[in-house]
């Protein structure tokens, strides 16, 4: 199938947008994502982390040649069934760790990519910085990335463990120990402090949009760029007593043009940035 052949039906579209009635936060995280690479005049892309290989159709019908790499080896099967679904090479996606230089041979050789795209990819890490390297190595000069990370500032609207540690583990933690005690003990009392439960194996990390854009410059990026998505219009403990309402509030939030309130009220946002073209010395 070629990329003109590839146009969404309104049916495939809205199916694209909503599914199965979950709120469409990739929607809206792609939005600004496909206007960048647009004006970049980008063909070519991967994503690290392809999972089911849910946002192949999505880049497909604009227009851009997709390839994936995905760690989890049952995944790499799904998604290779997905692209030859639409008519794509089923060996554009391959199993590799992107903490691991080495895995990631095979796919280097496929590259480098106008751009590369990391959802869900980041706060599973173990050493973000090494993850971030290696996506450099696999992205053209010139491209940029795209990188989902979790809303650090988020907790303080959620009234819940993650604000309780927020406080305590972020903006206290090293303010005296009698004075840690005394917030300790009246957060308790005024926040879910055991909500969500605390995760018995590895727990997912938050990054703050304030100061995230660090690790990408020691990384070798350039031109950081932070966007928030994923609004929640109330505290998050209503989204399921308020349910469509709650919804289509939030909704109506994305896009909103403050440059601010999405840093408080998004539940995660997209760091892109861009690897800068090659200086070649002359003598």
């Amino acid at each position: 199938m070629s990329n003109a052949d590839a146009s969404l039906t309104r049916e495939q579209y809205l199916a694209l947008r909503d599914p199965a009635g979950g709120y469409p936060a990739n929607h809206f995280a792609f939005q600004p994502l496909l206007n960048v690479l647009h004006d970049q005049g980008a063909s070519t892309m991967l994503e690290v982390g392809i999972g089911h290989g849910n946002a192949i159709q999505f880049f497909h019908a604009a227009g851009l040649d997709i390839w994936g790499v995905e760690i989890d080896q049952d995944l790499v099967a799904k998604s290779k069934a997905t692209m030859e679904r639409w008519g794509l090479p089923a060996d554009r996606v391959v199993w590799g760790d992107i903490e691991d230089a080495m895995s990631l041979s095979g796919i280097r050789r496929a590259g480098p990519f106008d751009a590369v795209l990391a959802m869900g990819v980041l706060p599973h890490v173990t050493y973000d910085l090494v993850a971030l390297q290696n996506m450099r190595t696999l992205v053209a000069p010139g491209g940029r990335i795209f990188v989902e990370c979790r809303n650090k500032l988020f907790s303080l609207f959620t009234f819940n463990r993650y604000t309780y540690e927020f406080i305590m583990d972020d903006l206290l933690a090293d303010v005296p120990e009698d004075l840690r005690a005394k917030t300790s003990e009246f957060l308790q009392t005024r926040v879910d402090a055991e909500v969500p439960p605390r995760p018995t194996g590895h727990a997912p990390r938050f990054h703050n949009p304030l100061d995230v854009d660090r690790i990408f410059i020691e990384a070798g990026f350039t031109d950081v760029v932070i966007r928030p998505f994923h609004y929640h219009a109330s505290l998050p403990r209503f989204e399921s007593s308020l349910g469509a309402a709650f919804r289509e509030a939030s909704i109506a939030l994305e896009n909103e043009p403050s440059g601010w309130r999405g840093l408080f009220l998004c539940s995660a946002f997209v760091v892109e940035a861009r690897r800068p073209q090659e200086v070649t010395a002359t003598y």
